[in-house]
Parts: C-alpha cells; sequence; structure tokens
C-alpha cells in the first residue's frame, strides 16, 4: 500500500480544497486552499502549531453557524482535523459560546477519546469572533496590527468553511450556502440554497415579508440587511444573488436604526462629524483594536479631520488597522457618529494611491505594524453585551426566534452566480452560452497566476448568459 509522506498529505489536501472552490463562509472570502497551505507565503512562518475553528457567529440574529454546528458536528470536526494535517498544526480549538447548548454536546461527542481537538467556551459578546479577538481569547497570544493570526502560528477558520473541506475531501465542490432569513418574514429559518439564488426568493421560502395587519406599511416600507446587522450591507434589490460569504439576510424596517446608518451616505456622516463631535473618546474606549493594544484611537481621527488635517499622519493612517466591526458608531457613540466611516474611506483613498504602511523607500522603519502589544487592563471590563447591543440596534423582537435549520431542498429555476465571491481576481468563464451543465460542474476557474477560487454550478441547467460578472443558469 502507497504511504503518503505528510508533505505529500498536505499537499492532497490543499488540491481538493482548490479544486472545489472553498472560500472563507465567514464573510471575508478569502480563497481557503492558500489559507491552510503550510506556508502560503514567503514571508508567512512556515510552522502552525494550532487550528481555530471560528463558531462565535457574534453577529445578532444570525443563527446559521451555530445550528450547523449541532446538525453536522462530525463533518466539522473533520474539516478542523484536515486543516491540522494540511498545515502542521498539533491541535485545534473549536471556540463557540457557552449558551450554543446543542452544538457544544454534538461537537463533544464528534470528538475522539484522546485526540488533540479541544471546545473554547466563550460568553456572549461583541465581536467575539474577530479573529484578532479570538486568537487572543483561545491562545493568549496577541496578532501583531495589521498581521495575520498565521504570524503567531495560528489560523482561523470559520465553522462553514471547515463542514465545506470535509466535503471537497469527498470531491464536493461549494454550490450551497446555509445562511439566516430572519427578521420581519413570517417563518425565520436557516435556508441550505444554492449559489446565486436571488434575495428575493429566499425571503419569500421564509414566508416573505411580515407586515402587521393593523400597519399601514408595505413591502417598500421594508430593506434586507445582507448578513450581520453590525457588519453587513443594505441589498440593492431583491434580484441580488446569494453567494458562498452570504451568512444571513434580515429584513427589517426601513425606519429601523439599522437601515439608517447602513443607508446614510458617506457626506452625512462628515457633516455631522464635523458639527457635533465633542471628543468624548467613547468610540476609543470600546474600540476591539485600541483594547487589543494597537494604536488605533477612533477619537483621534475625527478630530485630525474635523480639523482639515489631510495629511497622512499617523493617526490618520492608522484606518489601516480598523475591523470595521462598527462598535463606534452602533453602540458607543452618543451622538450617532461613525469613525469607522472616516476610516473605510481613509483606506479607500490610501488604496487608490497605491500607499503602503512604510515611512519611506529608505528608512527600515515601518508603521503599522507593531507587536509589542499590551492589552488595556480594562478590556475585560469594556465588552460589549450583546443582548445590550441588540437592545440598541432595536433588534429585541427579532432575537428570541431560533430560526430552526430547513434542510428541504429548494430549487429556484435561475440563478446568477458571481464570478467574484471571493478576495483576489475573479473567475475566468470556462463555459459558453447554450451548454448544458449539471450541479457540481465547473463553471470558472482561477486565472493563471492568480489567486481566486473556481466556481461550480449551483443546479442543473442550461447556461443563459455569461458576462463579466455573472454566469446565469436556468433549469
Amino acid at each position: 500500500m502507497l504511504v503518503l509522506s505528510p508533505v505529500e498529505v498536505s499537499e492532497q489536501i490543499v488540491q481538493k480544497v482548490k479544486d472545489a472552490g472553498v472560500v472563507g463562509a465567514g464573510g471575508a472570502g478569502f480563497p481557503t486552499h492558500v489559507k491552510i497551505a503550510a506556508c502560503p507565503e514567503p514571508r508567512r512562518r512556515a510552522k502552525v502549531d494550532t487550528v481555530i475553528a471560528n463558531g462565535a457567529e457574534c453577529d445578532p440574529l444570525l443563527r446559521c453557524d451555530q445550528q450547523l454546528m449541532a446538525a453536522y458536528a462530525p463533518e466539522i470536526i473533520e474539516g478542523l482535523r484536515l486543516v491540522m494535517r494540511a498545515s502542521g498544526a498539533e491541535k485545534g480549538v473549536v471556540a463557540l459560546k457557552r449558551e450554543y447548548t446543542g452544538a457544544v454536546g454534538a461537537l463533544r461527542r464528534a470528538t475522539r477519546q484522546g485526540e488533540n481537538i479541544s471546545l473554547h467556551l466563550m460568553e456572549s459578546y461583541y465581536p467575539a469572533g474577530d479573529e484578532f479577538v479570538l486568537v487572543y481569547e483561545v491562545t493568549g497570544r496577541l496578532v501583531p496590527e495589521t498581521g495575520l493570526p498565521l504570524d503567531v502560528d495560528c489560523i482561523v477558520q470559520n465553522v462553514g468553511t471547515l463542514f465545506n473541506i470535509a466535503l471537497a475531501q469527498k470531491g464536493i465542490p461549494v454550490t450551497h450556502r446555509f445562511l439566516t432569513v430572519t427578521g420581519a418574514v413570517n417563518e425565520p429559518r436557516t435556508l441550505n440554497l444554492p449559489i446565486g439564488t436571488p434575495i428575493g426568493e429566499a425571503v419569500a421560502w421564509a414566508g416573505g415579508i411580515k407586515i402587521p395587519p393593523w400597519s399601514a406599511r408595505t413591502e417598500e416600507d421594508y430593506a434586507v440587511v445582507v448578513g450581520g446587522p453590525m457588519m453587513g450591507w443594505l441589498a440593492q434589490g431583491l434580484s441580488e444573488a446569494i453567494t458562498k460569504t452570504t451568512t444571513g439576510l434580515i429584513v427589517l424596517p426601513r425606519n429601523n436604526v439599522v437601515v439608517r446608518y447602513l443607508g446614510r451616505p458617506l457626506g452625512s456622516w462628515v457633516k455631522r462629524g464635523r458639527s457635533t463631535c465633542d471628543q468624548c473618546r467613547d468610540c476609543t474606549d470600546l474600540c476591539p483594536r485600541y483594547l487589543l493594544g494597537h494604536d488605533l484611537e477612533p477619537h483621534k481621527v475625527m478630530r485630525s479631520l474635523n480639523y482639515g488635517l489631510t495629511e497622512p499622519t499617523a493617526i490618520i493612517t492608522a484606518a489601516v488597522l480598523c475591523c470595521e466591526c462598527r462598535l463606534c458608531e452602533a453602540y458607543a457613540c452618543p451622538l450617532e457618529l461613525s469613525p469607522m466611516t472616516y476610516y473605510k474611506e481613509i483606506k479607500r483613498q490610501l488604496a487608490a494611491q497605491g500607499w503602503k504602511p512604510v515611512l519611506s523607500s529608505v528608512e527600515v522603519n515601518v508603521v503599522h505594524k507593531r507587536s509589542d502589544l499590551t492589552p488595556h487592563p480594562m478590556r475585560e471590563y469594556r465588552r460589549v453585551p450583546l443582548e445590550r447591543l441588540v437592545a440598541r440596534l432595536g433588534l429585541s423582537e427579532y432575537q428570541e426566534c431560533t430560526c430552526p435549520l430547513d434542510e428541504q431542498e429548494y430549487q429556484p429555476k435561475r440563478v446568477a452566480i458571481p464570478l467574484k465571491q471571493h478576495l483576489g481576481a475573479p473567475s475566468q468563464p470556462v463555459v459558453k452560452i447554450g451548454d448544458r451543465v449539471q450541479r457540481g460542474d465547473l463553471i470558472a476557474r482561477i486565472p493563471e497566476g492568480k489567486i481566486g477560487a473556481n466556481v461550480h454550478a449551483s443546479i442543473s441547467g442550461r447556461v443563459e448568459a455569461v458576462t463579466d460578472e455573472h454566469i446565469v443558469i436556468v433549469a
């Protein structure tokens, strides 16, 4: 019998993950085959000793990760084992909230006696699922500024990604997505839907928009948040497609604070900031990256920009440290201001200028790369309880919904599958209009020499259209 070396085993696992088009399912969408390789980049350390399965699911109202852990614990644990083998890690940890009792029990039953896989139970606070926060909570290690968990010998993978990794080893590509459909719908639930399904159909399969009989509202008075209420965004229309990274759909009245905040344009945020910021520093005191010791002080960027100091000083370029958790605008600020919006715009402008965190091409000094970090002594007492955040967001009436897992096979008649559902380059189509495809067939591949992800048909049918952005398949 042929015995593979550890390197060959790693390469085989990584190749199958690459073939299957697995990307980070938690929202970022980084191509997983790059992340789990033993040494994905020359500048990164080859040694990884710990793989952390992220099951914290810290954004309010979302339920898909905890339900996936409860229903598919063996697959998730197997995915964790595979990443440990691929990366050479000796230890695996599943980090999830203590209150996910069904998932905790299922994961413990799925773990073999004697193997180096454990559970790390967390309290319910936001943002528990942030990678930097998670690594510190589980290992006590501090990821450097603008660094990655790899810099402290860790890999973090969402539990949905691990589920897809386990399927990839069986030759099953990513064609479907578990997501929570909740909020103002008649039958909130977690669905497993084909990639490319229109948002409107997902909402319809959750019973449609729930309008109280005494209300004068119509469906036009509601909006759909894609993802969670903190790190999501407003759907541009019900025809928008579900992707590999769509964690949830939340239907909310347009007068809800979440919709108002997510829909407020940059100019409005800037105008409000310049007229009302009183430098109370609440945004800084609750910033999760500041509390980990990073040089990120949101109240200072408000001060700098409000006084017209637009040169890229360290205070302004510190925008690259922001994780965009939205705590500053949605919870901390008493005046409804948003340092995060300033940071996002600064990052956009810096990227357009090709800015790199180096002071000059001659100096060896590097900004925003500190690794000598010390957590704030009050960090433990400044965690934001999820219950209080939910109340601040005006979502308490939806929080108690369990959103049961519905594994019914939903089949849209038409899907528009995006060619870019991941970080990196868009995938290149390998099909043309009129081709017949089966569910799971490769329809777009990674461009040569680029970072990207393969894309597969999520339903069987005929290719109706191939554009620069989508491949449309009709059943």
